[in-house]
């Protein structure tokens, strides 16, 4: 017999498997008394209720607790209740009796059972062939004897023959001889028992220790999750690759809370992905420990990723104050080796972007321009019958050519591939990856396209049983081959530009059409790289890095490390541009008129970057656990880091013939070339230690002093101290009664750091080398000459921008992680943000100040995270929901000591939010004459004589008559988003697996801009006709004042991104290994699905760069097919 203690705590256990609606209410009883009299009466007057109901009502008017196996027993039937004082033990008889449904009685906890759950099961053995049968008994334990309740018992293959243990944890059932059994709980790792020619069964199930032993890495090591003191999230490889991406950054958005990735562009090999921990500049990237590109790591080739947002960071000190993102790649491990091949075909198209204006629009919007700005019909640009042709299109001197239509992709292709090879002994483990990345650009008459080859292989040796070795290799190039004007910009310039009233070829297909295109002749002229040029770089990087370990054997657990990582970056960047003459045809007097040229000659530049980076690391750590009470890990570290980066530049023009495009056949004359070099590096003494007493209170502390060559000797050194403390108060003898309570650690920290972000040497004087061929060379007589000039002032006062950060919070896990999850708030002082003094100087005084540490910053927030995982049966699932606010203010900016109200409100920037925004108050559009005379004040400063109907009113704030810039207000919330969220849902049933990722961003308006080439400007645009005072557009042809920064422009930024889908099946059945393959996974998957927001009716995407417009590259909704296959 249990007692009551015992018996409380494992039946407590056995409630998180039933209902999760009924999680809370569970929760609220937990702490209710030991014992509860038999004799407790229950009243519920006359309602229809479902029997799941009643359980409820029972708890909450008596104190007992139910369980039950939610599979067997269903209490869905809705049933009439009028009793009054009436016994448990009676209401449950009357009850439920006819249903089929008796229940056991144990202190203040019942188990419902179905009544052929309680006989042999044998109803459940299904239709099977077996013939000879036996019945079983046993029992579930966990591994100190206590009876686990609830475990399921499922007969392998036996077509949903199981049970469930009752609340002593025993069981009956009837199975097929020699039949299998599958033994599972929530929190437990299964087990597969045989019964053989056995009858009687005592099993033992083992804790999941997953969350106990799972490993993170953080600063120069790695530490055991519960351990960790800091802010530290981590994410694993395999859950970035479910679908697949072209860059690790669009893999992490919505994945971590604090981490905030934003895609400002679609293009191939440079879609503009941001990245920030708690709103702040760009972290600090390394890859197995050293400096390096994100964009250039193959998801595939990563094992995990972790951010340090707190103190966690300061111990890589220079240039972690923004926080830190670790990334892992893979290595081999001990076993047979296995081969995995990724393959994926993916197909590319635009998420919103907005449709671009018929030529009849076009002809429409410049008519009316004309007459509402108030010129005389005679000369409108275009007459109605004109309008009408241009819209019929038929006409080939009045055209509507639909060059959306002509020189854009509905789909453009990608693939991606990629081949691992892992594995190893005790002495020596090997990885292996070649990945090959290849996506096209959405213009049809381009071939412009980006290309990334991934060579990655490592190996781990043990060379004696003191002496270990690790050698890494990595190779990525890289191929943009681009058009010769920029994609992300002033392409999409051209093409909004390109008109549709111009046709797209000439009875002569030797002549290019002029379509203007802002003077380039259009973008047919410019998309294409063939005709116009191109902008082609070829780049790779090469990375070597060895490392030797010493564990010495006169004192177990001190180990010595010296790691050297070498980095080579170079690249060669082609610019060619082609002249291309454009033309304009007059159908009726079938003749050609040149209109002008794309360029006057051929011309050739060439840009090649070289850069080497030098990382020396030694190290002595020492780890020991002492009588399993003091855990301790101290960390001596030295590390010189130096840098080298050099420059050179030419450009030709004049080509003999654009059919050459090298550099010797471009003209002497006028040619330029230059070059520069830099040299930077950095010494750091890093010192940690991490004390885990009774496994309960954690300390870390960390001092990292780095030295940068940016600084005189006199402040060259910054020294960047932390502390983390963090207190596992579910290990505390008064937290055991709460058995559903997993684990909850508070955490609290304080770390400093610094950054080094200024100019090279800006504390010494001296001189800039002007070459002969640069703007800034002298001239004697017609000769330019080289020379020199002053840089300006120095100052040798110049020294680190310091960062103080602040975090405190808690994790938290129940019911073994079927509800779990994290808080914390956070605030960052920064302080020496170098800037320049407002001081008056004479204008003899002839030089620049130098840059000083002036400026500082706070920022404030906090972070929340939920999730839940869990297993029914066959269906498992893994969500997790996260939302993050960071809002950032200046608390000094070195500025005028403003002495106007007005000004000191808008301009003064000390003490306000770093991301406020002014403007005037909109009060909708003049819908009439009438109310422009009547206006009681002077909106354009002439009287209102320029206002017409159509225009923006706005709104005058001090009442003095006028609008100016004092009537100026803030305006909306902001203009960077304040509050991120993300929402991951995992659902795995048997071999399939479906994965939803969501991301939205709130907390901030943006100023929308149209363009009047489009037909959303077209139909949203205020007309006579309709008169409506709240069109997204006001009147075409009104005057500048309608364009003032206002709450007319600006719209809610909020958006909620479906970021990604994945369907997946795996099979792994027993023919495949006679191929020798493992496991076969199938996969369809989608990213940038759909969104939600405000400006979907603007056509615009809320990722979109400041600003900009429809004028960039869209960003990109891929729909994707792979396999992986493991051999």
């Amino acid at each position: 017999m249990l007692d009551s203690r015992t018996f409380c705590r494992k039946f407590l256990v056995g409630v998180k498997r039933q209902v999760l609606l009924s999680l809370l209410l569970l929760a609220s009883v937990v702490y209710a008394g030991q014992a509860f009299a038999q004799s407790k009466k229950v009243t519920i007057t006359n309602q229809s209720m479902t029997m799941a109901d009643v359980v409820h009502e029972v708890e909450k008017q008596t104190g007992y607790m139910f369980v039950y196996n939610n599979k067997d027993v269903d209490l869905s039937k809705v049933i009439k209740v009028d009793v009054k004082e009436l016994s448990v033990a009676d209401l449950l008889t009357k009850l439920f009796k006819p249903a089929g449904i008796s229940y056991q009685m144990n202190g203040n906890n019942i188990l419902l059972v179905t009544s052929s759950s309680q006989k042999s099961n044998s109803s459940n053995a299904g239709s099977g062939k077996e013939t000879h049968r036996k019945q079983i008994e046993g029992t579930v334990k966990d591994k100190n004897g206590e009876p686990i309740i609830g475990a399921g018992i499922k007969v392998r293959g036996g077509k949903g023959v199981g049970t469930v243990t009752n609340i002593e944890g025993a069981f009956k059932l009837d199975v097929p001889d020699n039949a299998s059994l599958e033994v599972s709980y929530i929190g437990y790792t299964s087990q597969i028992v045989k019964t053989g020619d056995q009858k009687t069964f005592n099993i033992v199930l083992q804790e999941d220790n997953k969350l106990l032993e799972e490993v993170v890495v953080v600063g120069y090591g790695n530490q055991k999750r519960i351990n960790v003191a800091g802010s530290v999230a981590s994410v694993k490889g395999d859950d970035l690759i479910k679908s697949p991406v072209s860059t690790v950054s669009n893999a992490l958005s919505g994945k971590m809370p604090g981490l905030v990735t934003l895609q400002s562009s679609g293009l191939p090999g440079s879609d503009g992905a941001t990245m920030k921990i708690r709103g702040f500049d760009a972290p600090l990237v390394l890859i197995d420990g050293s400096e390096g590109d994100i964009s250039t790591v193959d998801a595939n080739e990563i094992e995990s990723v972790s951010i340090l947002k707190d103190a966690s960071a300061s111990i890589y000190g220079a240039r972690a104050g923004n926080g830190v993102i670790l990334i892992t790649t893979k290595r081999g491990v001990k076993g047979k080796p296995t081969l995995t091949l990724n393959t994926s075909f993916t197909w590319q198209g635009i998420t919103d972007m907005p449709k671009m204006a018929s030529a009849g629009q076009m002809a429409e919007l410049a008519r009316e321009g004309h007459l509402q700005s108030g010129q005389p019909e005679a000369t409108a640009p275009y007459t109605e019958e004109v309008i009408k042709k241009y819209y019929d299109g038929t006409d080939p001197q009045y055209p509507n050519t639909d060059w959306y239509r002509l020189l854009i992709r509905d789909w453009a292709p990608q693939q991606q591939h990629n081949l691992a090879i892992r594995g190893g002994s005790d002495n020596i483990k090997f990885y292996g990856f070649l990945g090959y990345l290849n996506q096209e650009t959405l213009f049809k008459r381009s071939d412009a396209s980006y290309r990334r080859y991934n060579i990655r292989g490592s190996i781990d040796a043990k060379i004696t049983d003191d002496l270990s070795a690790s050698m890494d290799f990595s190779l990525v190039v890289g191929e943009r081959n681009y058009t010769q004007r920029d994609m992300n910009a002033n392409l999409w310039s051209d093409f909004w530009n390109t008109s549709p009233m111009y046709p797209d070829h000439f009875p002569d297909l030797g002549k290019v059409p002029f379509a203007e295109g802002g003077g380039t002749g259009g973008a047919h002229i410019t998309t294409n790289r063939s005709l116009s040029g191109y902008n082609d770089t070829r780049s790779q990087e090469t990375r070597f890095t060895g490392e030797l370990r010493y564990d010495f054997p006169f004192l177990k657990g001190l180990q010595a490390k010296t790691r050297i990582d070498y980095l080579q970056t170079y690249a060669t960047q082609k610019i060619f541009q082609k002249p291309v003459p454009f033309w304009k045809y007059d159908h009726a007097a079938q003749k050609y008129t040149l209109a002008g040229s794309f360029g006057s000659s051929a011309s050739l530049g060439y840009i090649l970057p070289n850069d080497r980076r030098m990382i020396y690391q030694t190290s002595l750590e020492y780890k020991k656990v002492l009588k399993e009470i003091h855990d301790i890990n101290v960390l001596a570290l030295f590390e010189a880091t130096d840098y080298y980066s050099s420059r050179i530049l030419a450009n030709r023009s004049n080509f003999l013939t654009p059919a050459i495009d090298e550099m010797l056949a471009g003209s002497t004359e006028g040619m330029t070339n230059g070059a520069a070099t830099t040299e930077m590096g950095r010494m750091s003494w890093v010192g940690r230690f991490n004390y885990t007493l009774m496994s309960r209170y954690i300390l870390d502390a960390t001092l990292r002093a780095d030295a940068s060559a940016k600084f005189p000797k006199e402040s060259r050194w910054g020294y960047f101290p932390s502390v983390s403390l963090a207190w596992r108060i579910n290990e505390e003898a008064f937290m055991k009664q709460i058995k559903d309570l997993d684990a909850l650690k508070l955490r609290l920290s304080y770390g400093t750091s610094g950054n080094d972000n200024v100019g090279n040497f800006a504390y010494l004087a001296g001189y800039d080398i002007m070459g002969a061929t640069d703007g800034g060379s002298y001239i004697f007589g017609s000769t330019k000459k080289a020379g020199i000039w002053p840089k300006g002032l120095a100052n040798p006062d110049l020294t680190w921008e310091k960062l103080k950060i602040y975090n405190a919070g808690f994790d938290v896990s129940f019911w073994k992680g079927l509800l779990y999850g994290s808080f914390e708030i956070f605030y960052r002082k920064r302080t020496g943000i170098p800037g320049t003094r407002l001081i008056t100087l004479p204008s003899t005084f002839g030089a620049t100040l130098p840059q000083e540490n002036l400026n500082s910053t706070s920022t404030r927030g906090f972070e929340l995270t939920v999730a839940s995982n869990g297993r029914v049966g066959e269906l498992g699932w893994d969500v997790s929901a996260n939302v993050s606010w960071a809002r950032s203010k200046w608390d000094y900016y070195e500025e005028p000591d403003y002495t106007d109200p007005d000004q000191r409100r808008i301009n003064r920037r000390t003490g306000q939010w770093t991301d406020r925004q002014f403007g005037y108050i909109a009060e909708g559009l003049f819908g009439s004459q009438e109310e422009i005379d009547n206006l009681p004040y002077n909106q354009d400063k002439r009287n209102n004589t320029t206002l017409r109907p159509g225009d923006v009113r706005y709104r005058d704030v001090n009442g003095d008559k006028v609008i100016d810039w004092k009537d100026e207000v803030e305006i909306g919330k902001g203009t960077i988003p304040t509050w991120f969220a993300g929402f991951n849902p995992t659902l795995h049933y048997k071999g399939f697996d479906l994965s939803l990722a969501f991301q939205g961003a709130f907390g901030f308006d943006i100023i929308a801009s149209l363009g009047g080439q489009t037909e959303n400007y077209f139909n949203a645009r205020w007309t006579p006709q309709n008169n409506d005072r709240n069109a997204l557009i006001p009147r075409v042809g009104g005057n500048s004042g309608n364009t003032h920064t206002s709450t007319y422009w600006l719209v809610p930024g909020n958006y909620v991104r479906w970021k990604s889908f994945t369907l997946s099946y795996t099979f792994k059945h027993a023919i495949l290994k006679t191929a020798n393959i493992n496991s076969i996974r199938l996969f369809f998957s989608g990213s940038n699905l759909y969104t939600w927001s405000k400006l979907k009716k603007y056509g615009l995407d809320p990722e979109m760069p400041s600003g900009r417009g429809g004028l960039y590259y869209p960003q990109q909704r891929n729909l994707s097919i792979g396999a992986t296959v493991i051999f």
